[in-house]
């Protein structure tokens, strides 16, 4: 059984102003999910923030910015393009457009090619590709307009392949497989102190996570088959040392290769490490006042492993 975990991801802010997004309502944060091709499983929320759980990943709305992100076979930018509709490209201060490179392409509705002609018939934008076309990389596409983040806004990604099969039997569902039993054994629930958590437990296997302070987040994805085993990692809870959080999350799901991308302002010098070697770094300044470091790390093996049967 083969799902595509690597993900799809927008993250647009508002300029100073407009009416508050969470007074949009419940209602049409569940139709721009729907536009996307999933649902929303659960919600929960402070007085900063609402997280969606959906389907396929996860949406954060606050008054002013959010975050989406979905997996599978998922149309993100019909959800974008829906937003753009309905608010129009001056109202956003910024807008970032993602995507993970796909297990298998040729089964995912459009590639990021496809997905920049149509957001470009909408917007003035540039784009991007961090690390190597024959190997792991994201692409992104960002919104050509000048902005200047504040100092706290960083965003840490840990995209993972290659869990270890310990971790993995963790999230796969059946009787000794319940939420309960995930927040006792995996350690996902205390990544970060203080954090009000919803989670869901996928049939036959799969799990999600959102938890949030304030306005702060962090979200987990687990796709734990055999093949095509990922894990994402997301935060914007960068605070004190962030290589502490990496260590965290890799010690927990141990995987074979991981990508880890910061963004953070221009002017800040956040410096992320990772105890695993690295094979490509990569860094950028974007117009859009932000400054994004990308490194592909791997788990170096010993001896030699069997072939994977494929069945047909």
């Amino acid at each position: 059984m083969f799902f595509e975990g690597p993900e799809k991801k927008v993250e647009l802010a508002m300029v100073p102003g407009l009416p508050s997004l969470r007074a949009r309502g419940h209602d049409y944060w569940k139709g721009i999910v729907a536009k996307a091709n999933a649902q929303v499983l659960s919600t929960i929320s402070n007085e900063s923030m609402d997280a969606y759980l959906l389907s396929e990943s996860s949406l954060f709305v606050t008054d002013t910015w959010l975050t989406m992100i979905t997996c599978g076979r998922t149309d993100l930018v019909a959800a974008v393009i829906q937003l753009v509709d309905d608010f129009g490209t001056d109202a956003f201060q910024y807008l970032v457009y993602e995507r993970k490179n796909a297990h298998h392409q040729e089964y995912q509705p459009s590639n990021f090619f496809d997905d920049c002609r149509r957001l470009t018939d909408r917007m003035p934008a540039k784009s991007y590709r961090f690390g190597d076309g024959d190997d792991h990389h994201v692409f992104l596409f960002h919104l050509d307009k000048p902005y200047a983040p504040v100092a706290e806004d960083l965003t840490l990604e840990i995209l993972m392949h290659g869990i270890d099969p310990q971790a993995s039997r963790v999230f796969m569902s059946g009787p000794a497989r319940k939420k309960d039993f995930i927040k006792e054994k995996s350690g996902v629930w205390s990544i970060l102190p203080g954090f009000q958590v919803d989670d869901y437990l996928f049939e036959p296997m799969g799990y999600s996570l959102n938890a949030i302070r304030g306005s702060k987040y962090y979200t987990i994805h687990v796709t734990p088959q055999k093949i095509g085993s990922y894990v994402s990692f997301e935060t914007n809870a960068v605070e004190g040392d962030a290589n502490e959080t990496i260590t965290r999350v890799l010690d927990l799901f141990k995987p074979q290769s991981c990508d880890v991308v910061l963004f953070q302002p221009q002017n800040s010098r956040q410096k992320i490490r990772c105890y695993y070697p690295i094979k490509r770094a990569v860094r950028q300044n974007l117009s859009c006042g932000y400054r994004v470091t990308f490194d592909h790390h791997f788990k170096p093996v010993e001896g030699a492993a069997p072939a994977v049967e494929i069945v047909l």
